[in-house]
């Protein structure tokens, strides 16, 4: 391969190639594979309702409200859901469009610091890093953020650092407080951590690039305010005590879900994991990130660069180090940034673009290659999906809906894609009385001790079987999903409750 040269690469609007590629290469595989973990299914169904209800204020997820996350990501799925219809796909599609939106801005942005070559240079690192090839696939609030996050450093970046006139800065100023407020509305106070960085770099320039605070506040305030003034009013302050007080605030000083180490000592141990985890998440970027940080006096030539790319980079660890729940995405906010620094930094010490398109050429394509032929082994291991589309011709849209043993969200946005009803999760005792209830019935059983007995008892219905993972707590499950269509009655007109038993055995298609 010869050596490329900014004149022989691509003119400036030649950058945006990348955007359709990447766009591509993020939804690979994500229509094939059932909503994963318990995350996935969660925003997809409240999504779902939201478009079910017309409440575009409030999200609900199985008729409940759900204070956990701010409304943005449901609505960029509702968009999704109305021009291409319920699917996996679609609950995706956001956070992939985000995700090559994410590439687009961090190579702008690296082409302003460092010419065209770093652009690429820059587009290639974030789009190869395995923490953002994952989670560009998943239908959940992280992508979105990232998007605003980095247009947030690089408005602030321009309104500090970058050379304009004086309307170009007010571009970017307003720039600056629009992103702030919509990643705030895509995943709360993470998204104002680039403010800390302002007001350090603000102190370090001349009075005519200093943000305009009086301006700047009023106008976020007032974009978040037109959706939480009124979240706030209908929720009773609800909005804010959970999704703020428990998520926020919560995670901050608590394991939630089992996502971190209990005790002090377990705290102390914990500190160094968003550190530990950038090798795997950047690899192999971080291996030139790493030779090159310990030449610090480079820092001092950078200016602003080091402030807005490293600075923050170093803020967002912080700040996720010290939080008590721990999880490897939380510290995606800083994987732009710093493929932002070390694409400059690469291009600025004259690296081969050989080595940088193989190595990140050659980790998509194993991606690649993994979600286009590994994604329907897994989807034979997950059986929700393959469970219900085989029991579909015989669900009546009308049927009350359950669940016993197996209360994964996944069961709910399946069950509710054939059905109108909420899904009830009942404990094994109470599945006789549901059954016996008037009207057709639906019932999604987790085999267990607990079960095997009541599954015995009742012969008046459709069953279907399948096995699998619950890939929610990685553990074996066997699921059987009981119909009955309609009320039996007997030749006198008299609701009876057993009929020859029909069995479908069936696995995921």
């Amino acid at each position: 391969m010869s050596e490329l040269n900014p004149g022989s690469i691509a003119s400036k609007n030649r950058l945006w190639w990348l955007g359709v590629p990447m766009l591509l290469f993020f939804l690979l595989g994500t229509g094939s594979l059932p909503l994963l973990d318990r995350d996935e299914p969660r925003f997809a169904e409240a999504t779902r309702e939201m478009l079910q209800s017309g409440d575009w204020i409030v999200p609900r997820l199985n008729g409940q409200d759900r204070f956990d996350k701010p409304p943005l990501i449901y609505w960029l799925q509702a968009a999704a859901f109305v021009a291409f219809g319920e699917s996996e796909a679609a609950a995706r599609l956001p956070a992939a469009a985000c995700a090559a939106g994410t590439v687009l801005a961090s190579a702008f942005w690296a082409r302003r610091i460092g010419g065209e070559r770093a652009g690429w240079y820059a587009g290639l690192i974030l789009a190869s890093a395995p923490l953002m090839q994952i989670h560009s696939r998943l239908s959940v609030a992280d992508m979105p953020m990232v998007l605003f996050f980095v247009l947030t450093c690089r408005s602030g970046w321009e309104c500090t650092t970058g050379s304009g006139s004086t309307s170009s800065r007010r571009f970017w100023q307003a720039a600056f407080a629009v992103s702030l407020a919509l990643g705030f509305l895509a995943k709360g106070p993470v998204a104002w951590l680039p403010i800390v960085t302002a007001v350090w770099q603000g102190r370090q320039v001349e009075e005519s690039r200093r943000f305009r605070w009086t301006w700047i506040v009023p106008l976020v305030l007032l974009l978040v305010g037109l959706w939480g003034i009124p979240a706030l009013m209908r929720t009773q302050g609800r909005f804010l005590e959970v999704g703020i007080g428990k998520h926020v605030i919560g995670r901050s000083f608590t394991v939630m879900e089992g996502h971190g180490l209990g005790g002090f000592l377990g705290y102390l141990g914990a500190i160094p994991f968003h550190f530990l985890m950038l090798f795997p998440g950047l690899f192999p970027w971080s291996i030139p990130l790493a030779r090159r940080l310990p030449l610090l006096r480079r820092w001092r030539n950078d200016g602003g660069d080091a402030a807005w790319l490293l600075g923050t980079s170093l803020l967002v660890l912080v700040v996720f180090s010290l939080v008590r729940t721990k999880l490897p995405h939380y510290t995606l906010p800083a994987y732009p940034l710093l493929a932002v620094w070390i694409a400059t930094r690469l291009a600025a010490d004259g690296a081969p673009t050989r080595g940088v398109v193989l190595k990140a050429g050659g980790q998509i394509a194993v991606v690649a290659a993994i979600a286009f032929f590994g994604t329907p082994l897994l989807r034979e291991r997950l059986p929700v999906r393959g469970l219900v589309a085989e029991a579909s011709p015989w669900i009546d849209p009308g049927s009350e809906v359950a669940t016993v043993g197996f209360d994964e969200p996944s069961a709910v946005w399946y069950l509710r894609a054939r059905t109108r009803g909420f899904v009830r999760h009942l404990k094994p005792d109470e599945l006789d009385e549901f059954l016996a209830g008037k009207g057709p019935r639906l019932c999604l059983v987790a085999e267990g001790p607990k079960t095997a007995d009541l599954l015995s008892r009742w012969s008046g219905l459709r069953r279907f079987e399948a096995s699998g993972i619950n890939i929610a707590n990685g553990k074996a499950v066997r699921l059987r999903l009981l119909v009955r269509e309609a009320d039996p009655v007997d030749g006198a007109g008299n609701r009876i409750l057993a009929v020859p038993e029909q069995t479908v055995r069936s696995s995921p298609p």
